[in-house]
């Protein structure tokens, strides 16, 4: 009785923790970095009624403000890194998610994965991965840290004609490889 308690324990266990978003995995831990704006912020920025004589700038703030998450996740460790690869291997996968551009540059990888949205310009959910961008931090003279491997993800109605616009806007780790994406 005792072996049978004790494997499903284990295996609500194992079940609990191979569920769990790696991004709330490294929260807290000190070899990573991360950064989360729940939900609630962009109810907050909804209420805000922001208008501008510039329309690209109106079309970001319509887009900011049906965001349902933005996560970033940033670590110098190569164990980390195995488990962020390894959960963005998983959803591809696993789920509609699926790679629309890799790139290579300076000796940085960056990868970008999709969840297509109804409309032609827009997606339901953006994954970046970058590999390497310690890189092209020291090579920019940026003083950064836990920023060699980077995980980014963004999930509500994403205009991919405000990408370039959320990224010089927001100062995120790899913020430029989202300017890519135009």
């Amino acid at each position: 009785m005792k072996r049978i308690n004790f494997f499903l324990t284990f295996l609500l266990c194992s079940t609990f923790l191979s569920a769990q978003d790696i991004f709330d995995m490294y929260q807290k831990d000190p070899a990573a970095s991360y950064v989360s704006v729940s939900p609630k912020m962009f109810e907050m920025l909804g209420k805000l009624s922001i208008n501008t004589d510039d329309p690209k700038l109106n079309g970001f703030i319509e887009m900011v403000q049906s965001l349902k998450h933005f996560k970033v996740l940033s670590t110098k460790s190569f164990s980390i890194a195995e488990k962020m690869e390894s959960w963005l291997a998983n959803q591809l996968d696993n789920t509609e998610l699926e790679t629309v551009l890799s790139l290579s540059e300076r000796d940085v990888e960056a990868q970008f994965c999709v969840v297509y949205a109804e409309e032609e310009s827009k997606v339901d959910q953006l994954i970046m991965y970058v590999r390497g961008a310690q890189k092209f931090a020291d090579q920019e003279g940026l003083d950064v840290s836990n920023l060699d491997f980077i995980l980014l993800s963004i999930e509500g109605d994403i205009d991919l004609n405000q990408v370039a616009t959320l990224a010089e806007i927001v100062d995120i780790p790899g913020g430029n490889f989202l300017k890519k994406m135009n």
